[in-house]
């Protein structure tokens, strides 16, 4: 989360590069307009809700950080319904699987893991592989799936931010598959905090096996939010979606008017961590700088353990907010 000074105000908003920055005017649709970019939605595959979640459930994550003054907000899992009657989790389901060892974590332990080695513990997906560990730092959860199966996952889904590594034996060709959510407060409509701010997400991992996240992987967004209407969202020839054009600050975003933002949901295939799904659709994963990833000590304390890893998300860093991405990896 960005934030703009009094004197920075003016830019900060024309660039759109604080996330408290003033809500945009809706682009003016027509029905015509409307019509068209629901249909095309649809024959992609997606769905459109209006309005916030019920408040959820707890997602797995802590309810409570044991070190006062860190910035602690409650992971939840609400419910939404589309406009045909269908329902969705928002943002995110989490898989019920183990979570990973702490690199560094400042809400249920103590920071800095400089022992995380010791602990990890291996997920064995083919006996005769090779043993390969995972660095990953979200912004702000993760799940990792090697060869089609679930390794570990983030064990804090909102904040603080943390970092977590997993290690697992598998076998080349290796297909490494990263589910990553920009989580919300304010369920169903992509927003955080009391002032309704539309966050970012991003992600950043090292391999072990000198894999690491850049723009050879793949990436695919599934939940969409905050909009003021779809008419905005691109539809590819092959259903990729993109929302780079979308404004990233709409004028839905605010107390007042969350009611009726609009949110555009994509279900995700069962198999798609699977090394025969076929992404050729997806685009190619979005790399962003420092500044606009805007890491935290999480990442930063362990800098060069990431090494010439890259911060890379979907065209969309602000209102994307459920991202599947996938790289295979031939032999090493």
């Amino acid at each position: 989360m960005k934030t703009c000074t009094a004197l920075a105000f003016a830019i900060c908003t024309v660039l759109s590069a604080c996330g408290d920055s003033a809500a945009q005017a809706p682009q003016p649709a027509s029905a015509s307009e409307l019509a068209a970019a629901r249909q095309a939605i649809a024959a992609a595959g997606g769905h459109v809700s209006t309005g916030a979640a019920a408040s959820g459930v707890n997602a797995s994550s802590p309810t409570k950080c044991n070190a006062p003054g860190t910035q602690f907000a409650e992971a939840r899992v609400g419910a939404v319904a589309d406009d045909q009657g269908g329902t969705w989790a928002a943002p995110a389901a989490v898989h019920p699987g183990d979570t990973g060892t702490d690199l560094f974590n400042d809400c249920t332990g103590s920071g800095l893991n400089a022992s995380y080695a010791a602990q990890l513990h291996t997920v064995v997906i083919d006996p005769d592989g090779v043993d390969i560990t995972a660095l990953i730092h979200a912004d702000n959860y993760f799940e990792l799936y090697v060869n089609g199966t679930f390794v570990c996952r983030d064990p804090i889904a909102f904040t603080p931010f943390n970092s977590t590594a997993c290690r697992f034996r598998a076998k080349y060709p290796v297909t490494y598959a990263l589910r990553a959510v920009d989580w919300e407060e304010h369920l169903g409509v992509g927003m955080e905090y009391e002032r309704y701010n539309v966050g970012d997400g991003g992600i950043v991992a090292h391999f072990s096996d000198g894999t690491t996240t850049d723009e050879s992987w793949k990436a695919e967004t599934f939940y969409v939010a905050p909009l003021d209407n779809p008419t905005c969202m691109k539809i590819g020839a092959l259903g990729a979606r993109d929302s780079s054009t979308c404004s990233i600050k709409p004028a839905c975003a605010t107390r007042a008017r969350a009611a009726t933002c609009q949110a555009l949901h994509f279900a995700e295939p069962a198999d798609w961590a699977a090394p025969a799904f076929n992404d050729a659709s997806w685009p190619a994963a979005t790399v962003y700088t420092r500044a606009q990833f805007g890491p935290k000590e999480a990442y930063t304390r362990l800098e060069s353990e990431f090494g010439d890893a890259r911060f890379v998300w979907s065209r969309n860093i602000k209102i994307d907010n459920l991202v599947l991405l996938r790289k295979t990896v031939a032999n090493r």
